[in-house]
C-alpha cells in the first residue's frame, strides 16, 4: 500500500567529520546531531562510509566491515525509531565475506532499503576494496515521496541515474569527495537535478584525511531547476524543503523528461 503523500518533507544533511575506524565515535556523533535538529525534519543525510571514513587498504578496510545486523545498521534503526525520522548515508558492509560501500535508507517503522556502490573509484583505489553492486538503485517510498540513492562517484555517470518516465523525486548522494574536486562535484548534483527535473541532495563529509581537506560548505541541496536551495547554519547543518505539488506542476508544465530516450543496461541483463 502507498503512504499517504506529505506535501512538503523537510531534509536535514549532516556533513560529519568521520574519526577513521570509530563507528562507536562517529554513531555516536550522529545521535548528538540528530537531538540537536531542528523540529519536523523527515529525513536525515550522512555522509559516504560514515561510520568509519576510508583508507586504501583492502585488509584496513575489511576488519571495519560490518554485517546488515551490525552495530551501525542495528544502532541507526533505533535512533531512527526513537526520533521517528528516516536515516541515510553508506557504510562498510560484510555480506559472504564480500565487503561493499553500501548505503541504507532507515525507516522509522523498522523498515530498511540497501543499494551497493556501483561506480567504484579506482583512482582512489576502491576497486581493490569492494565489491562493485550489481543493480540498479532502488527507488524507495517515504511518505508519499519517491527517492533514489546514489554514492558519491556514481554522480559522473548520468546514464546510471536516469530518471526515466519520472520514477524519483528526490537523488541523495553520501560522498567523500575531497574539495580539489568541489567545483566538479557541485556542478555535477546540478546537472543531474536539472536533466532529471529532481531534487538531488549532496552530503559530503567535512574535515580532513590523507585524500585532502572536505570544508562542511561542499554539501548541497538543489531544487529541480538546479537551484541552490540550501540553508545553512552555525552548527553546519543544511537543511532544505521540498515541496512536490510545485514540483509536479512544473514538471508538467516544462516536460523535456517525457522526450528522454528509452533504453537498458545490457551488462546487468546478462547477469
Amino acid at each position: 500500500m502507498s503512504e499517504k503523500r506529505k506535501p512538503f518533507l523537510k531534509i536535514a544533511v549532516a556533513p560529519l567529520d568521520i574519526v577513521f575506524g570509530e563507528p562507536t565515535v562517529n554513531i555516536a556523533n550522529v545521535e548528538s546531531n540528530i537531538k540537536n535538529l531542528d523540529e519536523y525534519v523527515d529525513i536525515l543525510v550522512l555522509p559516504e562510509l560514515f561510520s568509519t571514513g576510508f583508507k586504501k587498504d583492502a585488509e584496513t578496510m575489511a576488519s571495519l566491515a560490518e554485517p546488515i545486523d551490525g552495530i551501525t545498521v542495528s544502532r541507526l534503526k533505533e535512533l531512527s525509531d526513537s526520533y521517528k525520522i528516516a536515516i541515510c548515508g553508506s557504510f562498510v558492509c560484510n555480506e559472504n565475506n564480500e565487503i561493499f560501500n553500501r548505503s541504507f535508507f532507515i525507516k522509522p517503522n523498522g523498515s530498511a532499503h540497501y543499494y551497493d556502490k556501483h561506480h567504484l573509484f579506482t583512482m582512489g583505489g576502491e576497486q581493490n576494496i569492494f565489491h562493485a553492486g550489481k543493480g540498479l538503485p532502488e527507488v524507495i517510498e517515504f511518505k508519499g515521496w519517491k527517492i533514489m540513492m546514489a554514492i558519491c562517484y556514481d554522480v559522473r555517470f548520468p546514464a546510471w541515474l536516469r530518471n526515466h518516465n519520472l520514477k524519483y523525486d528526490v537523488l541523495i548522494v553520501p560522498a567523500n569527495w575531497a574539495h580539489s574536486r568541489a567545483y566538479a562535484w557541485k556542478h555535477l548534483l546540478i546537472a543531474r537535478a536539472i536533466e532529471n527535473q529532481a531534487y538531488v541532495i549532496g552530503c559530503n563529509r567535512s574535515g580532513c584525511d590523507e585524500y585532502g581537506e572536505y570544508p562542511a560548505e561542499d554539501s548541497f541541496a538543489f531544487n529541480y531547476w538546479g537551484k541552490d536551495i540550501s540553508v545553512r547554519l552555525d552548527n553546519e547543518i543544511i537543511y532544505c524543503t521540498l515541496d512536490i505539488e510545485k514540483m509536479n506542476i512544473d514538471r508538467n508544465r516544462f516536460s523535456p523528461w517525457r522526450d528522454a530516450d528509452s533504453f537498458t543496461f545490457r551488462e546487468l541483463q546478462e547477469e
